[in-house]
C-alpha cells in the first residue's frame, strides 16, 4: 500500500488535512485518510463494536496518552484493515496516515505493510499551536476529552523525542519531507494548498 505520512504536534492540523485530501485526492488518486486516533477514540466510546478488553485497553491507551507498545501493534493492524474494507480500498488508492508510526520503532514495523511516498511535517511554533488548540480554527477539536493540559504536555513531549526523528529516518530512505509551516488560523483547505505548491516545487 503506498501511503502519504501526515506528521506534526497535536493541534497542528494532521486531520483537517487529511479531510480534505479525502475530498480532493492526489495526483489523480482517491485518498483514504486514516486517522488512527479518531479510530481509537470511535472503539472507547463504543462507535466501533469490539470486545471489552480491547475496549478498555484503548480507553487507557488514550487516558495516559501514550504511544502503543510492540505488543500492541496489532491494535493498528487490525483497525486499519476494518478502515480500509469499509472504504473498498483499490490497489490505486494513497493512504493517508495520521497517527501512525510515531516512533522508529513503529515506522520500522510498518515497512512490511507500507510504501512511504512522502512524509508532510506541519510545523509549528508553540505560542500557535496553544491558539489553534483553545481557538479550534480548523473545526477538528471539538469533544475531544484527551485535549486537557496535562495530556496535551505529554503528548507534546512525546512528540519531539519520539516522533520528530521520522523526519530524518524517512530522508536517509530517500522519501520525500515536505516541511509545511502552520499559522493560527490554517484550516485543512489552507494546509492543502500549500502542499500542494510545496510539491510542485519539489517534484512530487
Amino acid at each position: 500500500m503506498k501511503s502519504i505520512l501526515l506528521v506534526g504536534p497535536t493541534g497542528a492540523g494532521k486531520t483537517p488535512l487529511g479531510r480534505v485530501f479525502e475530498e480532493k485526492g492526489f495526483h489523480g488518486h482517491k485518498v483514504h485518510h486514516f486517522d488512527f486516533g479518531e479510530e481509537l477514540r470511535k472503539i472507547s466510546n463504543g462507535q466501533t463494536k469490539v470486545n471489552s478488553e480491547l475496549a478498555d485497553l484503548v480507553r487507557s491507551i488514550l487516558a495516559e496518552g501514550r504511544l502503543l507498545s510492540r505488543k500492541e501493534y496489532y491494535i493498528f493492524i487490525s483497525t486499519l484493515k476494518e478502515f480500509l474494507n469499509i472504504r473498498k480500498y483499490k490497489e490505486d488508492d494513497l493512504i493517508a496516515l495520521n497517527g501512525f508510526p510515531r516512533d522508529l520503532d513503529q515506522a520500522q514495523f510498518i515497512e512490511d505493510h507500507m510504501e512511504m511516498l512522502c512524509l508532510v511535517y506541519l510545523q509549528v511554533n508553540t505560542e500557535v499551536l496553544y491558539h489553534r488548540l483553545k481557538n479550534d480554527p480548523a473545526g477538528d477539536r471539538k469533544g475531544r476529552w484527551d485535549d486537557t493540559p496535562q495530556l496535551v504536555e505529554k503528548k507534546l513531549k512525546w512528540f519531539y523525542e519520539k516522533n520528530l526523528p521520522l523526519l530524518e529516518y524517512y530522508q536517509k530512505k530517500g522519501v520525500k519531507v515536505l516541511e509545511i509551516p502552520v499559522e493560527r488560523d490554517d484550516t485543512g483547505e489552507s494546509l492543502y494548498q500549500k502542499f500542494i505548491s510545496l510539491s510542485k516545487q519539489r517534484l512530487l
